[in-house]
């Protein structure tokens, strides 16, 4: 039976057209289908996943004409333009600024210089990521050029595999298949761009950091191929030394090859010498409990510790490494509201934030206050302007990346902070078109954190022993079974 969606889609409103879509979808009953079905869905709904991607990036590229030209009309400067852009993309698609830049992009190469792949891209034969793909492959190219990639990997004679002899067709292809066939035609089709799009990339070049299963992390450094390749080369070179024994200074001691490239490269990095310990302050949030044993018997000894800005570790790992005595560990009290959620509240008077103050709201906000942007912080900005009557404090100031500390300052953006304590503290972000987006810092102890049950002696004082007989009687009939 075919179903004729488009004669009961709400053909005014393309909106709640997805919104009817996403609801009918919502209701189909797999149990009712044949596995062959069920597997003909699932392929079906990936087809459709390209059909959407191709609409939002329609969607996406108009809105990038009109508001780069309300940009300039509101005040703002032509080059801020595009950071305002891609910042409002990054909300509406629940993301970070700079996927909201690259998808931007992104959106504009699609319609503008490569429509075979939107097509492909619309008729659900590639998904988004082959798309983006096939766009920052060509990234470089003139306008004229990239049409010519587009052309030959996903021209008319391509479609449905009908390629010349010796070819393959685009949706038959795998991304890093994609990525190479983009690269040669480019080297094919114009060789000096290439070179040049290679010594801008070295201007990109940086480190970052992100967190790893069970405890760890990623230290990733990007940067000219000959000289990361190098730097490689002579830590295999002294890793084999090591662990051959023909190192005097160094000996494996049970440690596998990989583990000793690792100790060996983050030594090196952080300049110490073999079993000196981490000279650098790390902050470590973590309950009394969890430290000494001591402290709210309400609360687990095991409750996970947060390292600001990277995530969690075990609350036993934590305290083995403190009991190490080659580091040099500093305990700073940090006070709490009752529930233990938030931290205390801090004032001044002066224009800029005291280090204190700067320290308890990057403990706070953890990552950028931006919603959906997960850049570590670089400004303590306040949510008001100081200029404006902004007064220097926890609940008045927010920790932000430097990008969006930038957008707030763009015409038709603004930040405002809603609640009057730790618990009910919102930050509502305002867009130029007047979308708003609301975020909240999560608990000092990490998402997923809860407050436990006061002792019973607690709530009596609260509510008195009448209410308490009326408490626990309610509490019982909800337990019992229907």
């Amino acid at each position: 039976m075919t179903i004729e969606l488009r004669d009961l889609l709400p053909a005014a409103d393309p909106v709640a057209g997805v919104a009817f879509f996403m609801g009918w979808l919502r209701r189909v009953d797999m149990l009712a289908l044949t596995p062959e079905e069920q597997l003909a869905l699932a392929g079906q709904i990936e087809a459709a996943k390209g059909t959407m991607a191709a609409a939002q990036a329609r969607a996406v590229a108009e809105f990038d004409a009109a508001q780069r030209i309300e940009h300039v009309q509101r005040g703002g400067r032509p080059e801020t333009a595009g950071r305002s852009v891609g910042s409002q993309v990054g909300l509406a698609l629940r993301t970070s600024p700079s996927r909201g830049d690259a998808f931007g992009r992104m959106a504009v190469v699609l319609t503008d210089q490569m429509p075979h792949t939107m097509r492909a891209l619309e008729e659900g034969r590639i998904g988004e990521y082959a798309a983006s793909v096939m766009v920052s492959a060509t990234s470089g190219l003139p306008g004229e050029l990239r049409e010519e990639v587009d052309e030959r990997l996903a021209g008319p004679d391509s479609t449905d595999g009908l390629v010349e002899p010796g070819q393959i067709a685009l949706e038959t292809m795998t991304p890093r298949q994609i990525a190479g066939a983009c690269r040669r035609l480019a080297a094919e089709l114009d060789a000096a761009a290439v070179v040049a799009r290679n010594a801008r990339a070295a201007a990109g070049r940086g480190v970052c950091v992100r967190p790893a299963p069970d405890g760890q992390a990623y230290l990733t450094v990007q940067g000219p191929m000959v000289e990361v390749v190098g730097a490689y080369a002579a830590l295999t070179r002294d890793t084999d030394r090591v662990c051959s024994g023909a190192d005097e200074a160094e000996s494996a001691d049970g440690r596998g090859r990989g583990a000793v490239m690792a100790d060996l490269a983050l030594r090196r990095l952080s300049g110490r010498a073999v079993d000196e310990p981490q000279p650098l302050t790390i902050n470590l949030v973590m309950t009394d409990r969890s430290l000494t044993g001591l402290g709210d018997g309400r609360r687990s000894v095991d409750e996970p510790v947060r390292v600001a800005g990277h995530g969690h570790l075990p609350a036993g790992q934590v305290r083995a490494l403190l009991a190490d005595p080659a580091v040099d560990a500093r305990v700073r009290r940090l006070f709490t509201t009752p529930s233990g959620r938030d931290l205390v509240a801090m004032e001044s008077r002066a224009r800029h934030f005291p280090k204190g103050l700067r320290t308890m709201i990057r403990l706070r906000d953890d990552v950028c206050a931006t919603p959906w942007c997960d850049a570590p912080v670089r400004h303590d900005d306040h949510v008001t302007a100081h200029s404006a009557g902004g007064s220097t404090g926890f609940h008045t100031g927010s920790g932000l990346c430097a990008r969006c500390n930038l957008v707030k300052e763009d015409p038709g953006w603004s930040v405002s902070v809603t609640g009057r304590g730790a618990a009910d503290r919102v930050t509502v972000t305002r867009a130029p078109t007047g979308t708003l987006q609301r975020s909240q810092a999560p608990p000092v102890m990490g998402a997923g954190w809860r407050s436990p049950d006061p002792p019973r002696e607690e709530i009596e004082e609260w509510f008195g022993p009448e209410h308490m007989a009326v408490i626990e009687a309610r509490a019982q009939w909800e337990s019992e079974p229907a």
